[in-house]
């Protein structure tokens, strides 16, 4: 099976989780939970979260990992999964050199146009003010 970047990053998190504490180990293991459908709700969880709907938004890692664990944990959670397109982005920072911030639309970097070089005054050319009117 083929994992995007922001699943195979969760994925390392809860296997270390789930090797470190057995409770959480059983609950990773039930057959009716996917990561596949735990990234869906992760998303869908970050989008009623942003109560302003900006086009952009972030989820800090630790609330990615509590989301999941949170879904693996409970037998009652429904995944519709989100209503507009999400992508899952690494943050920049290194301060979370796995963690990936999730539910942020790629950004675009506007780039700016070369100005262009000041043009050489002719010293031949008077000043306007110099300029007879008649």
């Amino acid at each position: 099976m083929e994992f995007t970047p922001f699943e195979t990053a969760l994925k390392y998190h809860l296997d270390k989780r789930a090797e470190e504490d057995p409770q959480f180990a059983a609950s990773y293991a039930k057959p009716n939970k996917s990561l596949e459908e735990c990234c869906k709700y992760i998303y869908q969880e970050a989008e009623k979260a942003n109560k302003t709907k900006q086009k952009v938004m972030g989820v800090k890692g630790e609330e990615v990992i509590g989301l999941a664990i949170h879904y693996y944990d409970e037998d009652d959670i429904v995944v519709n999964g989100p209503k507009n397109k999400v992508e899952a982005v690494q943050s920049s920072t290194p301060e979370t050199p796995t963690t990936p911030e999730q539910a942020t639309p790629e950004t675009k970097r506007k780039t700016r146009k070369p100005r262009k070089p000041k043009t050489e005054v002719d010293p031949n050319i008077p000043e306007p003010l110099d300029i007879p009117i008649f």
